[in-house]
């Protein structure tokens, strides 16, 4: 029987671990058994590659049967998943720990361990990764999880945190290098300095967005914590805000809303909501023939599904700012297969420079920098932050 090395990736029971219990990730390397009686010819090979069975192809490939475009994929893939280069260690050159409170970043959970581990095999380095789920985020939660991280060795932490388990993080912080992708330094001005922040600079984002602004401004907003935030950013800049209308549910009266208020057309719009209801509400403003100056918004809605939901006459008027700066093509494309979407997801992007900055700064200093992000004096990833318009296809960048 046929045994080829492979990675497999099996994170929903680290996630859904208990919460006093850490969930070891293995070391990169793993064994895949070809358990096919059958040989697998090159139409068999190149059906696999067809119907993206990547494992299956990998474990069933042979020279015997393959042609120079088999070849070629087969080398792609060893090489990204490090199967041209097996090696036995006694210990993991990187050690990091993640602090999941699965309860409260949801969906987050899984794709922050994700980032973490695609960022770790792009570099091929050797490495021990544990998940440690505190559950939620209150006082005990997150303090007798950094106990245990504390207790199990580790001493670099991503943590992909909500402002509620902030204070607590910090406070019991000592000895650790903790990364927040999550958060921007703004939000606890007096950490100490073993904390870093990955977290998006709304406030430069609406800057950069103020020049687009035409006459007055009303806000759309929702009532979420960010999208508050948001509200008041706005208000702070010179440009003078005519309303700010709510809108939180489907049930919303969208038509009395807008209909009644004879300002839109003239204003330039700030949709700080979710994607659904901004391209909801783009949409209805052309149905009840409201056109604003210009549709205005922050990273929150820098993604494909904006486009889904308009058409292009709902969306031409529409600017982003967005803050995903380039990626390289093996990081993203692992990522892609552990489920990942780097493009338009600012927090994997900001987990995966959080990894680099410990990678380079405590474990090898010659490993190849994938992002251009600095971190300032403050402690706190740097972003370039760059204007997008809706297109009729896609978003296009505006030069300046």
């Amino acid at each position: 029987m046929k045994k080829i090395f492979l990675l497999l990736i099996f994170l929903c029971a680290s996630i859904y671990a208990f919460s006093d219990k850490p969930s070891p990730i293995p070391l990169p390397k793993s064994v895949f058994l070809d358990v096919h009686p059958a040989v697998c010819n090159e139409v068999c090979l190149d059906r696999l590659l067809n119907n993206g069975q990547v494992f299956s192809f990998m474990s069933r490939y042979s020279k015997d049967f393959s042609n120079k475009l088999l070849e070629e994929n087969y080398f792609n893939y060893a090489q990204m998943f490090n199967l041209l280069m097996q090696y036995e260690y006694d210990s993991a050159n990187i050690k990091i720990a993640v602090l999941i409170p699965q309860k409260s970043i949801k969906t987050y959970a899984l794709t922050s361990v994700n980032a973490v581990l695609a960022y770790l095999l792009a570099q091929r380095g050797n490495f021990e990764l544990t998940v440690f789920n505190s559950v939620d985020e209150s006082d005990e939660a997150i303090k007798s999880t950094l106990n245990n991280i504390r207790k199990s060795g580790y001493v670099y932490v991503i943590a992909p945190i909500t402002q509620d388990g902030l204070d607590m993080l910090v406070k019991n912080s000592y000895g650790m290098h903790i990364f927040v992708p999550t958060l921007h330094k703004s939000l606890y001005e007096n950490a100490p300095y073993n904390i870093i922040f990955g977290g998006i600079d709304y406030n430069a984002q609406i800057e950069a967005l103020s020049s687009f602004v035409k006459e007055n401004i009303i806000i759309f907003s929702g009532e979420s914590k960010l999208e508050l935030s948001l509200n008041d950013m706005v208000k702070n800049q010179d440009a003078i805000v005519e309303d700010t209308l709510y809108f939180t549910s489907l049930k919303d009266n969208f038509k009395k809303a807008i209909e009644s208020n004879k300002n839109i057309s003239s204003s330039s719009v700030y949709l700080n909501m979710p994607r659904f209801m901004s391209g909801l509400l783009a949409s209805q403003l052309r149905a009840y023939k409201q056109t604003p100056l210009a549709l205005l918004s922050t990273q929150i809605n820098y993604h494909p599904d904006i486009l889904n939901l308009t058409q292009y006459e709902d969306r031409k008027n529409l600017y982003l700012a967005n803050s995903i700066g380039a990626i390289n093509p093996q990081l993203e494309s692992i990522s892609a297969f552990l489920g990942n979407n780097m493009e338009y997801d600012w927090v994997n992007y900001s987990i995966s420079i959080g990894v680099e900055h410990i990678n380079i700064n405590f474990f090898n200093d010659e490993a190849e920098r994938l992002f251009s992000e600095s971190i300032d004096d403050d402690a706190q990833i740097e972003y370039d932050t760059r204007i997008f318009r809706a297109g009729q296809y896609g978003f296009q960048e505006i030069k300046n």
